[in-house]
């Protein structure tokens, strides 16, 4: 009997290994721990450049926010808010002062964090960049011309850059091709598996592969790869205070551009800093004031929606805020009028109370009180 239940359990691991990468079957959902179980590229820093400190026992004392878990008006300081939670960490900062900053158990301002989808608007940044500097013409260029191996799909042929900054690109929505690309060995010749719903241009759907695949365009336009780019043109240009990692396929070391930058608090902060300044750093502008623009309007065109553009989040029109948003909660939060931003990084939490909190009201909450 025991026999027979082991033969079991290997076919079973051995049919669903054939479909699945074997990496998915023991790892399951992703964690913080995935962004040294896999291979990675490093991105330098160049030389620091950090914000003033003023303390935390000012603004903590100050600040009352509510989360709203428990349906009541209760309000608490920040400590006691991100001590409820399973937070790696938070910071506030306005005016280049970091007015507050929270870690949770084992982890300082040197610690890395996984950004998952937060990477999506390194990446449109770095696309920005590359049309700056003429490497790409426009968020109008077809893809099959930086990627003619998609020409046999005949919906691929309108498929635009903006489609996949938009997420609007008409690929259909395929678990294995997703887990593919998280755990697979070899990414590239994985993006054959795309299939189209619709064509380009109809209506939104957020897909891993639209990045993955607007990574691998600026790629072939730099002839570098994605987290070079993101060295020489921002890591390097604003000061980053400690080397990132981008987690990679094990057989190219292709970047998972979709999901796997990790990097400290004060260094995600470092590109809310940049949004602000319209991308300019310091006497140096990093992408242009007309990228900033393009990247935080509205457009409902080609099937994007009112709130998410160019792989941002744009919050409401009153407080013209908008964020870079990951799994388990992770922001990247920029108020332009306020001169702030905010970066809240967590781990995976219990699934009612992290669905009952909505981070962006604590965030205008705050930033009500600045």
């Amino acid at each position: 009997m025991q026999s027979f239940k082991f033969l079991i359990v290997f076919m079973w691991m051995a049919l669903l290994s054939a479909c699945f990468p074997i990496k998915s079957i023991f790892l399951a959902a992703p964690d913080a721990k995935d962004s040294r179980r896999f291979a990675y590229n490093r991105v330098e820093a160049d030389s620091i450049e950090c914000f003033e400190y003023k303390g935390p026992f000012e603004t903590n004392n100050v600040l009352k926010v509510n989360d709203w878990t428990s349906d009541i008006p209760y309000f608490v300081d920040l400590d006691a808010l991100f001590e409820s939670h399973a937070t790696r960490g938070f910071i506030l900062i306005q005016n280049d002062t970091i007015l507050y900053e929270y870690y949770g158990s084992g982890f300082n301002e040197k610690s890395t964090h996984p950004s998952y989808s937060m990477a999506k608007s390194f990446v449109a940044t770095l696309c920005g960049i590359a049309i700056d500097e003429g490497k790409l013409k426009s968020v109008q260029d077809l893809v099959v011309d930086y990627i003619p191996e998609i020409r046999e799909y005949p919906k691929a042929a309108t498929l635009t850059i903006k489609h996949l900054l938009n997420h609007s690109s008409g690929i259909a929505a395929d678990l294995l091709l997703d887990a593919l690309l998280y755990y697979g060995d070899n990414i590239t010749p994985y993006l054959k598996r795309l299939h189209f719903d619709h064509n380009p241009g109809q209506r939104q759907h957020y897909l891993n592969v639209n990045t993955q695949l607007l990574s691998l365009v600026i790629e072939r336009a730099t002839s570098v790869k994605i987290s070079e780019f993101l060295e020489q043109k921002i890591w390097q240009k604003i000061g980053s205070c400690q080397p990132a990692f981008w987690s990679t396929d094990r057989h190219n070391k292709t970047d998972k551009a979709f999901c796997c930058l990790s990097a400290t608090l004060r260094d995600y902060a470092k590109l809310g800093r940049l949004y602000l300044g319209q991308g300019q750093w310091g006497h140096q502008q990093v992408f242009s004031k007309q990228w900033y623009y393009q990247s935080i309007c509205r457009d409902t065109t080609e099937g994007s929606s009112y709130n998410y553009n160019y792989s941002w989040h744009l919050g409401l029109k009153e407080y013209g805020d908008f964020m870079a948003i990951g799994l388990y909660k992770q922001h990247i939060y920029i108020n332009p009028s306020k001169n702030c931003v905010m970066v809240l990084l967590n781990n995976k939490e219990d699934k009612l109370q992290a669905e009952r909190v909505n981070w962006w009201y604590v965030f205008r909450q705050i930033s009500d009180q600045l």
